[in-house]
């Protein structure tokens, strides 16, 4: 599929006449329709934490606060608690909010558990690690769409442009903002859509089986525990 057939889809589902182009269209019912795309996949994708789009960064530490570069051109979000100091082995903790910087910042204390926070489209982080430390995290990608030669992209930009969250909840979000817009019931289109999202955010990147009877297999084994002492 591609954005000129997520909107053909949507069009036949309307009843609105089949383009034949999309993001060039000069039909003013057509550039609605891609202008809903565009909203579309934005806002989809930042309804979850979709597996497709989600990315490992890691980066090596300078011996600064603020860590330049450390945060990728295509970040929206990071992935909360997986930010670890590889080098050391251990966690850093945050994202801390601009109240909890100044205050670590504030105290006479030094912490000695690294603390980050985003700032300025860079990343800080205290107290101020030595210089060569593999640091990674994941995050979600603002990118849900990509070009015909699989350039990410943060909208769509040409017919054959694909998407890289699921095409067919797209073409289910066009259709209710669009009866949205015209001023038409819009209620059972939006609450099929509502409850794809839902299935679809349940499958995602699929789920650990857990034994309510305690098993120790439920459990993640540490790489750090000697096989032998390994008695949860």
């Amino acid at each position: 599929m591609s954005l000129l057939t997520v909107v053909q889809g949507a069009c036949e589902r309307l009843g609105v006449s089949r383009p034949s182009i999309a993001h060039s269209s000069t039909d003013q019912q057509i550039i609605q329709i891609v202008g809903l795309a565009q909203q579309e996949g934005k806002e989809l994708a930042r309804r979850h934490d979709w597996q497709s789009i989600v990315k490992e960064k890691t980066f090596t530490t300078v011996a600064a606060e603020t860590q330049t570069g450390a945060v990728p051109s295509d970040f929206d979000r990071i992935v909360n608690d997986t930010f670890y100091n590889r080098t050391a082995t251990r966690k850093v903790d945050g994202p801390l909010s601009a109240q909890q910087w100044q205050f670590q910042k504030s105290v006479v204390a030094t912490t000695l558990i690294e603390v980050f926070r985003f700032r300025g489209d860079d990343i800080l982080i205290a107290p101020t690690p030595a210089a060569g430390q593999t640091m990674a995290y994941e995050y979600v990608s603002k990118n849900w769409c990509q070009s015909q030669a699989s350039v990410e992209a943060e909208s769509w930009a040409a017919d054959t442009d694909t998407g890289i969250l699921s095409e067919e909840l797209m073409t289910l979000g066009i259709i209710w903002r669009w009866q949205r817009v015209k001023g038409l019931d819009y209620a059972e289109s939006f609450r099929t859509y509502e409850a794809q999202v839902a299935q679809a955010i349940l499958r995602d990147g699929g789920k650990r089986s857990f034994n309510i009877g305690g098993s120790r297999y439920d459990r993640v084994r540490s790489p750090y525990i000697p096989e032998g002492n390994w008695n949860p």
